[in-house]
């Protein structure tokens, strides 16, 4: 049986070397049966020239601006088109698609363009670079910064000659602690490992340990989990009320719920306020219920005031911040 197409969301703010990223991918033998999409504008038209001097991958060059804001059905018709377009030449699936997105793009809205292209089953992750001696000055200046991070399935540090790969890292994993991080000084490689189906060190829906309180200014971690006696509806229902009242502030969730009286784990995962599907997986049983909510300026007693009588116990970490970063 053929696997599903991967289509990955390759995000990171401007200038963090995406596009060097994707070339350096595209040079290895390892990116075969691979499609690109880019925008064509500002200066994403230079990095669109780029990869077709490549010659590597059939590319569709999306034309009218900025992909999370106005490509919703252009995105669709192009994803469909690549792969009727490869159907209709009695090739194989395309093994993956790359969306490079413009540096002020948030993966939320465009995962949720995405949603008509649901049928055809795409194995969806977004792919993060991070500019290790900007992170910062990003993180303090920049919402779109912390977006990008928090809803990566893994990270990739690029500017490692220069100084401040520590911090960086260190604030990475303040943001989202669920991410796989991939810290490689070689090029090749470091592509490879981010483009693998599962980047090495990736540490799946296991609760991670959260950051020391205050390791970024506006973004908290938290922990939840349902008290003893939660329904299944009531589950629900509290995540529904979640992304009401979060809206764009929520940025990430994921981990595991329990129907009760059932052994087998939900893992529940959200990129801003659009859920996927809940999935059981048989093959956690051992794992822990509970959830790890990632908001932007918002912090546990606010979540418990706007849901009181909620049956969810918030847990946010204690300790003194280290110091990565500051408001500007």
């Amino acid at each position: 049986m053929t696997a599903p197409t991967e289509f990955i969301v390759l995000a990171g703010f401007l200038g963090s070397g995406k596009t060097s990223l994707l070339v350096d991918w595209l040079a290895q033998p390892e990116a075969a049966d691979t499609a690109v999409i880019v925008n064509e504008a500002g200066e994403i038209d230079v990095d669109g020239a780029i990869l077709a001097d490549s010659g590597a991958v059939p590319m569709a060059m999306l034309a009218n601006g900025c992909v999370c804001c106005s490509l919703t059905s252009d995105l669709v018709f192009t994803v469909r088109a690549l792969l009727d377009g490869r159907a209709r030449a009695g090739l194989p699936p395309f093994r993956r698609i790359v969306l490079e997105c413009s540096g002020l793009s948030k993966p939320g809205p465009i995962l949720r363009s995405l949603l008509p292209l649901a049928p055809l089953g795409l194995r969806v992750r977004v792919l993060v670079t991070c500019d290790a001696s900007q992170a910062p000055g990003r993180a303090a200046r920049f919402e779109e910064w912390s977006a990008q991070i928090a809803a990566a399935g893994a990270v990739v540090f690029t500017k490692l000659d220069l100084s401040g790969v520590s911090d960086a890292e260190a604030l990475v994993a303040a943001v989202n602690p669920l991410a796989a991080r991939v810290v490689e000084a070689d090029r090749a490689t470091r592509a490879r490992a981010a483009f693998a189906d599962i980047p090495e060190g990736f540490a799946g829906a296991a609760a991670p340990a959260l950051p020391a309180a205050g390791a970024h200014p506006r973004v908290a971690v938290l922990r939840a989990s349902f008290t003893h006696g939660a329904s299944w509806e009531d589950r629900l229902d509290w995540l529904e009320d979640l992304a009401a009242f979060c809206g764009d502030r929520l940025l990430r969730v994921k981990g595991f719920l329990r129907r009760p009286g059932s052994d087998v784990p939900v893992l529940v995962q959200a990129v801003g306020t659009l859920f996927g599907p809940p999935s059981p997986m048989p093959g956690a049983r051992g794992a822990a219920e509970g959830l790890v909510v990632i908001a932007r300026d918002l912090d546990a007693d606010g979540l418990r005031a706007a849901m009181p009588g909620a049956p969810v116990r918030l847990t946010a970490p204690r300790g003194r911040p280290p110091r990565i970063c500051a408001p500007a």
